[in-house]
């Protein structure tokens, strides 16, 4: 962990590089210093069908769960949603000029039930000593 999973209308994807934003949001996970390296995952998910406010086919959204383990203080999840949902709206606001809707949830993880048995990319990194 964590996962941030980017849910957001296809019409984005016209004028968005999309993959260019998730590589800026995993570069901010990683910058934020508050997660291990191996656990960070970033994926975007287009939704093909969908109607927003009164149905004009011109709007578009973006919308970010961030799920997480347990443990972080409030002002440390503030502070990374902060900057996920700033990094989101540099990147897309300069491309994309048709009426926009950008949101983020972040959801911290039961430490009992979510199980992780298999991460082998911890093992991996911590031998090339980027951990």
């Amino acid at each position: 962990m964590p996962h941030l999973i980017l849910d957001y209308s296809a019409n984005l994807a016209e004028a968005v590089d999309m993959q260019g934003l998730c590589d800026a949001l995993r570069d901010a996970m990683v910058e934020t210093g508050v997660f291990p390296l191996g656990g960070i995952r970033v994926r975007a998910l287009p939704c093909t069908i969908y109607s927003i406010a009164d149905g004009d086919p011109a709007y578009a959204y973006l919308h970010m769960t961030l799920r997480m383990g347990s443990g972080r203080d409030e002002a440390t999840r503030l502070r990374v949603a902060q900057t996920l949902s700033a990094v989101a709206e540099a990147f897309v606001t300069p491309t994309f000029s048709s009426p926009f809707a950008l949101s983020l949830d972040l959801t911290e993880l039961d430490p009992v039930t979510s199980l992780k048995p298999v991460n082998s990319i911890h093992r991996h990194l911590n031998n090339e000593g980027r951990a």
